[in-house]
């Protein structure tokens, strides 16, 4: 089946016996999912909701909440977690959150229901005029805002299908990853409705349990932070396991796409991405390091500084967009990717900012300065050195240092995500600065160096 664009899912001919999705063992079909919408945009627009954001674990309730604000003509507002501290800091942007579990704060509500009698199905949406708001980490600490028209999903979706399709069919599609970011949302959820294949709606964060549900004959949508668990794992027998496996986030290195190919029986189709252009390119390490090929029309070319600079239908406007990331490009098109120079780590597939890290920990009433750097290794880790103020000194002496950094990870888990938080600790009475001043990565790092001491 080939994908039908989302602003005209309702009205494609879709059978209403159509299998959506399967939880627990349980088929959801399309029709039910017509009517759940339905009846969730009236409730959008009997509520007057102009910005409605939609949270769930749930990808089925999220879906409901995605399409019934959209269908309701809201502006919807995607929260990149489900944190009391976020939600707080973006709720003067919407008018309403469609939940299907209690918030973790005080916040005007809808709940997204399941199961809702027959209803006349949704018409059609303006692509252009139906837009969805991402948040992903800014360089300067700040959630960035980025706004997508549904047209910009659409034509996404359709060359991922043009791509993929033929191979995937209608396999149904497995994930460990949220759908809360936009490889998640898209992989697992978006392309598999569009060209009418079924999903999973849960997430199987840990291996076993999803390997315990059988993969076999699936497409796994999954990530780097997750593919680096596999050792002791045994290796499926031949036809256990899933057809193409798609993984975002960061680069894979080659033995760890070897090391899925053993386990899982299919090697890794890479996608290299940003919330802001979606999917730019792809590859798959037959040999090792092989370099990245763009997505078709997508250009790809660098700046003077070697910043990759990426013109692509999917990204706002389609204007050329200026990335961080440093790239080589080869003359037969495809790159090599080379590092970031902004202070955005990939920590488990996910963007962190070490600026608003470092922020949130300062804010601590025990910490008078820091400095958070990246750790080499496999895998990378978060690593922070802190100037302790008074009460940060006395509660040092009274704890030690592995409790205090301990403390200090309860403290930044209300506000951030577990990927956020840093592993290691170094408690100095002040940072190294450089001659004219300016503090240097590699000074930091020195601080972890084996013979550094005062670790916790």
């Amino acid at each position: 089946m080939t994908a039908v664009p989302l602003d005209r899912l309702f009205v494609s001919g879709r059978e209403p016996g159509t299998l959506m999705a399967v939880r627990d063992g349980i088929p959801l079909r399309f029709g039910g999912f017509a009517a759940d919408v339905a009846h969730a945009a009236a409730a959008v627009r009997s509520a007057g909701v102009a910005r409605g954001a939609v949270l769930s674990a749930d990808p089925y309730h999220f879906l409901v909440g995605l399409f019934g604000l959209m269908h309701g003509g809201a502006t919807v507002i995607l929260p990149p977690d489900g944190m009391p501290g976020t939600l707080s800091s973006l709720r003067d942007g919407f008018d309403v959150l469609l939940c299907d579990e209690p918030p973790p704060l005080p916040i005007a509500n809808l709940p997204i229901e399941e199961g809702q009698d027959d209803a006349v199905p949704p018409g059609p949406l303006d692509p252009e005029r139906t837009t969805l708001e991402f948040f992903t980490s800014g360089s300067t600490g700040a959630a960035k805002r980025i706004v997508k028209p549904l047209a910009m999903l659409d034509r996404e979706i359709a060359t991922l299908d043009a791509l993929w399709g033929t191979t995937t069919g209608r396999r149904p599609v497995v994930a460990t990853v949220p759908h809360r970011h936009i490889f998640g949302l898209t992989f697992h959820l978006l392309w598999p409705l569009a060209s009418g294949r079924p999903f999973t709606s849960h997430i199987d964060e840990m291996w076993e349990t999803l390997l315990a549900r059988g993969v076999a004959d699936t497409v796994l949508v999954t990530s780097p932070a997750h593919l680096t668990r596999l050792s002791g794992l045994p290796s499926l027998p031949p036809g256990h396991g899933p057809v193409r496996i798609f993984t975002a986030g960061a680069p894979l290195r080659a033995a760890q796409a070897r090391e899925a190919a053993t386990v899982l029986g299919v090697l890794p189709t890479e996608i290299f991405g940003s919330t802001e252009t979606g999917a730019i390119a792809t590859r798959t390490q037959h040999s090792g390091e092989e370099p990245w090929t763009p997505l078709p029309a997508i250009q790809v070319r660098t700046d003077d500084s070697g910043c990759m600079v990426v013109q692509s239908p999917f990204g706002p406007d389609g204007a050329p967009f200026l990335s961080a990331d440093r790239i080589e490009t080869m003359p037969d098109g495809t790159f090599h990717f080379l590092g970031r120079t902004d202070r955005i780590a990939k920590i488990e597939g996910k963007r962190v900012s070490l600026v608003r890290l470092e922020a949130e920990l300062a804010a601590l009433p025990w910490v008078d300065d820091v400095a958070a750097v990246v750790l080499g290794g496999s895998p990378e880790r978060l690593a922070a050195a802190v100037v302790l103020t008074a009460e940060g000194l006395i509660r040092l002496d009274s704890l030690g240092a592995f409790r205090l950094g301990r403390d200090l990870r309860r403290q930044l888990s209300r506000r951030l995500e577990p990927a956020w938080l840093p592993k290691s600790w170094r408690f100095v009475e002040a940072l190294p600065q450089g001659a004219m001043g300016k503090r240097r990565d590699a000074d930091i790092w020195a601080l972890f160096a084996p013979a550094a001491g005062g670790a916790a």
